[in-house]
């Protein structure tokens, strides 16, 4: 029983930022200034940073490039998301 529960909450987890990564982005695509964000994501063994509006065209919409490689979404140059696998990461170095 407890190992179901675990499993339970760590998918409702995964759907919660995956939530706020799709909000944010359709918040920036629709009701905001697109150029105002910039995207840092993984590409092989570096991290390449971009904006918002190029890396949709790059990835072609998350077909090439999918959101789960997005690392952080800056605004302004202010982090408005951090890749929760990638704070981990990080702080494991």
């Amino acid at each position: 029983m407890d190992r179901k529960m675990k499993i339970m909450r760590r998918k409702r987890r995964k759907r919660r930022r995956k939530g706020m990564l799709e909000e944010l982005l359709s918040k920036a695509i629709h009701a905001d200034d697109i150029n105002a964000y910039t995207v840092v994501y993984r590409d092989r063994d570096m991290l390449k940073e971009l904006s918002l509006e190029e890396f949709l065209r790059l990835s072609e919409n998350f077909q090439s490039i999918p959101a789960s490689r997005i690392v952080c979404i800056k605004r302004y140059g202010d982090e408005v998301y951090y890749s929760a696998t990638a704070r981990q990461s990080t702080s494991d170095d």
